[in-house]
């Protein structure tokens, strides 16, 4: 419905600016998004643009009318105003999921709390007079006439606008003194640049000049936001590694591998790849890329000064990286280093465990780029994985990738230490006579099974964590759908308080009944880094027969050491109150 008056579109200059804003935001938001889909970062990113896309649309239509006053135009600029709106609430959401994910965004409702401002917004500009009362104009053409309570909902906006861009320069403070500042740097530098001018602009300008419109630079603005913040999420902490070879000359390797070629070793743990690696770095330089913390790296394997690449979602440390950000700091970081230091060397593991985060093309496709630019530089790549943890023809795949192909048959020693992680192929009900026997003694307990019985299977050496969907009141309970965030907080509370300690996770094949490997494989790896950092031992316990043999090895691989036990009298299905000693399990070789 119009007021009568004749409308004709015609693109005008004033249209130019924001059609060239426009195309800019909609092509850098799809690029981003589609080079990683899953990628919380690229997702936020795409709110950010397509904010921008509905401001800058609606700037063109109603720039591109001629001039006259309509029901029309007042509609086009309420949808313009809509977009300004989103800005802040996808700045919000952009802030905490850059460079790494907020805890707190991870809670379930939290992306509702987090909209939730700008629906309200929305509801003023869409559907009241409060903000917009009417058609006025500025210099670029028609644009939106506020209403004098406007006065009062500006500052109001204002906060919100720039506590986003707080957010983002308490993040680069964090981090100022790592390389990553440089990539964050590039985003606060950009919303500084764009929200100070806009907020005298197009903010505060009908309060500071008793204009009725504001100036009309918004699409200005959009342009140069989302060229800053594209090109930091695309270079995406490109961390900067420095060369260095190892101190002191490794012992000879069980099987040396020839340099300035591709391996893919496939073996029962890591020994043969690390020991292969180390022999290199003794004397060209080398980087490490595995999801075992560089400290048990330097302890279990002599690599003391190798740079290492540390595959992680608990450290926001200068050297680790995001499993599910293959595409962009870990692919660019490995082909940097290869490309500015040819005739080196670098060993990818726990490719498993990336394939699981990101998909196993995207780490074929990985792959592929890191031993093609090692070919280039006449550098050595080895690829270490795990038997059975890749189908045979995805281990056909990796093996095109690659020159050689090494598969290691004997099987490492099980010998439980007193920093080990041990993983235990037995049954939950096994488990109170088992755990003493390889050092848990006590600590933090999760299981699916009750508080009460659990209480008095394992007494009073472990604080018990029930894993249930139905929590009771005044028990410490996590949700088995919320194990990221309320299973890891509760690990990550409890080792720091307790370093030291023991953390037990007793029947993994019970957490299988609600969730599958894509997420119970994550929050293993997260508790073992968390335990790792805290000098804690971490405790799973799992019956083999109840997951698949390929989720199995990818399980046993992330352990120090695999203990399986068979009690000599029969299992009981009722609680265990016998003392340990009079029910001993034996040990088998680990698969």
């Amino acid at each position: 419905m119009t007021d009568g008056t004749s409308l004709q579109f015609v693109l005008t200059p004033g249209a130019v600016l924001p059609l060239v804003a426009l195309l800019v935001s909609g092509f850098l938001g799809a690029y981003v998004f589609g080079l990683n889909p899953r990628g919380s970062a690229n997702r936020s990113f795409l709110w950010v643009m397509l904010a921008f896309v509905i401001w800058d649309i609606g700037e063109v239509v109603q720039r591109s009318f001629a001039a006259g006053t309509t029901d029309t135009m007042l509609f086009w600029e309420r949808f313009t105003w809509v977009g300004i709106v989103l800005v802040p609430a996808t700045l919000y959401h952009l802030a905490l999921t850059y460079p790494t994910k907020s805890e707190w965004l991870r809670r379930p409702g939290a992306l509702a709390v987090l909209y939730a401002p700008a629906l309200g917004w929305i509801y003023l500009v869409a559907a009241t007079n409060l903000i917009i009362d009417g058609m006025s104009s500025n210099a670029f053409g028609p644009s939106a006439r506020v209403a004098p309570t406007y006065l009062y909902f500006a500052p109001v906006f204002f906060v919100w606008m720039f506590s986003s861009v707080t957010l983002f320069f308490r993040a680069w403070w964090q981090i100022r003194k790592t390389p990553s500042r440089w990539m964050l740097g590039v985003v606060l530098a950009g919303l500084v640049a764009g929200t100070v001018p806009a907020a005298v602009t197009e903010l505060m300008w009908p309060i500071l000049t008793a204009a009725n419109t504001r100036v009309g630079l918004g699409s200005l603005y959009t342009l140069e936001w989302s060229v800053f913040i594209a090109y930091a999420v695309l270079r995406y902490r490109y961390l900067v590694i420095e060369p260095v070879t190892e101190a002191r000359m490794a012992r000879a390797p069980r099987h040396r591998l020839e340099r300035g070629l591709n391996h893919l070793v496939l073996e029962h743990g890591r020994a043969v790849a690390m020991g292969a690696f180390r022999d290199i770095v003794s004397s060209t330089p080398g980087l490490c890329v595995t999801g075992l913390t560089p400290a048990r790296v330097a302890s279990h394997f002599g690599l003391e000064r190798t740079p290492v690449l540390w595959v992680t979602s608990v450290s926001n440390d200068s050297r680790t990286v995001r499993p599910n950000a293959l595409d962009f700091e870990l692919v660019h970081t490995v082909v940097k280093f290869l490309r500015e230091n040819p005739e080196t060397a670098v060993l990818l593991d726990d490719l498993d465990y990336l394939a699981n985060a990101a998909g196993f093309d995207a780490v074929a496709r990985f792959l592929k780029r890191v031993t093609n630019q090692a070919s280039a530089s006449k550098g050595t790549v080895i690829v270490a994985a795990g038997h059975g943890t890749f189908t045979a023809d995805q281990v056909a795949l990796l093996r095109g990738a690659v020159d050689r192909f090494l598969d290691v048959k004997e099987a490492p020693m099980s010998s439980p230490s007193g920093s080990d992680h041990v993983l235990m192929t037995i049954n939950a009900q096994d488990a109170p006579v088992a755990l003493p026997l390889v050092g848990a003694r006590r600590g933090l307990l999760l299981t699916t099974e009750h508080p009460a019985k659990a209480r008095l299977r394992y007494g009073e050496r472990f604080e018990i964590v029930w894993v249930t969907d139905h929590p009771e009141p005044e028990v410490q309970c996590v949700r088995p759908k919320a194990l990221d965030t309320e299973g890891r907080r509760a690990i990550s509370n409890y080792a720091a308080a307790h370093g030291g300690t023991d953390i037990v996770l007793v029947g993994l094949e019970q957490l299988a009944l609600y969730v599958d490997v894509r997420a119970w494989l994550p929050f293993v790896k997260d508790s073992l880094d968390l335990a790792t950092l805290h000098g804690c031992r971490l405790f799973l316990t799992v019956a083999p027969e109840a997951i698949r043999s390929q989720e199995l090895a990818m399980l046993a691989r992330r352990f120090d050491t695999g203990v399986a036990a068979t009690l000599r009298t029969s299992p009981s299905s009722a609680p265990t109150t016998a003392a340990p000693e009079s029910r001993i399990p034996y040990r088998e070789p680990s698969a």
